[in-house]
C-alpha cells in the first residue's frame, strides 16, 4: 500500500436494465466494508448514470486524493476497455488513431467537427489533477474457472 491518497472507482458497462447495477454495487459494498477507509465508487461507461466524470467528481468531493484507481468490472479486454474508456478518463491509449492509422493525440479541441456516437452522456470531461490509473479487466483467472464450473454444475 502507498501512502498516496488513492480512490476507487469500479466500472461497469452500463445497461438499461438494472441487474448490472445490482450487481456493481454489491462489489462496491463488500470493498467498503472490508476497506472502511478506501474511497470507493461505482460508474458506469454508458446508458447509465452515474457516468465516468461524475463518479469520479463524486470520489473527489469529499477526499483530496492523488490518484484513481479504475478497474473496469468486465470479463475481456474489447473496444470500451481500449478505446473509449482511456478517452473518457483523459489517458492515452493505443487506438489513437484514425481512419488512416495516423497517431495522434487530442488535445480535447471541442469544434473538431466530428462526432462520437455518444449515447447520452454528455461529454463532460474528467476533472481531476491526480493520476489515473486504470487495471486490466478480470481477464482469464482460475476465481473466474470456478464460477464458470458452479453455473454448469447446477444443471448437471
Amino acid at each position: 500500500m502507498t501512502d498516496k491518497k488513492t480512490g476507487i472507482l469500479l466500472l461497469s458497462h452500463g445497461s438499461r436494465l438494472d441487474d448490472g447495477e445490482e450487481v456493481i454495487k454489491a462489489y462496491k459494498e463488500m470493498y467498503a466494508e472490508e476497506f472502511p477507509d478506501m474511497p470507493v465508487e461505482y460508474g458506469f461507461m454508458e446508458i447509465r448514470k452515474p457516468g465516468i466524470p461524475e463518479t469520479i467528481k463524486k470520489l473527489t468531493a469529499d477526499n483530496d486524493l492523488e490518484r484513481i484507481i479504475v478497474v473496469p468490472v468486465f470479463v475481456a479486454h474489447g473496444l470500451h476497455t481500449k478505446r473509449d474508456i482511456p478517452k473518457l478518463l483523459g489517458i492515452e491509449s493505443d487506438f489513437d488513431e484514425d481512419e488512416h492509422g495516423h497517431h495522434h493525440h487530442h488535445h480535447h479541441d471541442h469544434d473538431h467537427g466530428h462526432h462520437h456516437h455518444h449515447h447520452d452522456h454528455d461529454d463532460e470531461e474528467v476533472e481531476f489533477d491526480g493520476e489515473i490509473i486504470l487495471t486490466d479487466p478480470l481477464g482469464i483467472d482460475n476465481r473466474m474457472y470456478e464460477i464458470i464450473k458452479d453455473r454448469v454444475s447446477q444443471h448437471l
